[in-house]
């Protein structure tokens, strides 16, 4: 999406990524390296009643980088995924708009 586009529909260039890989089929690929949004995450109203072993998660990989991980049979378009280097078990399922994208899985190293 183009910055016209953007500009006309009021949205910021994350937002129009998410909506070109929501046309491609997919938000995120497996592979991809990911951050956490941080404060986006626990500024959320119901931070204070989340599981506490996901907050402790979240306070401890504030900084961390992840790779992406996709279990076809549970995430829904991509929209939840895992992080390979999560040793939780089961592992805890993000939605991609609380992930900040490092380096797509076809960019090179």
């Amino acid at each position: 999406m183009n910055r016209e586009t953007r500009r006309k529909l009021k949205i910021t260039k994350e937002q129009a990524d998410i909506f070109d890989r929501l046309k491609e089929g997919k938000l995120i690929d497996a592979g991809s390296k990911v951050k956490l949004k941080y404060d986006q995450i626990v500024s959320r109203k119901d931070w204070a009643t989340l599981n506490q072993k996901y907050k402790d998660f979240v306070e401890t990989n504030k900084d961390s980088e992840f790779t992406v991980q996709i279990d076809e049979k549970i995430h829904n378009m991509f929209k939840l995924v895992s992080l390979e280097e999560d040793t939780m078990d089961p592992k805890f399922l993000f939605w991609v708009g609380d992930l900040e994208m490092v380096k797509t899985s076809n960019e090179d190293i």
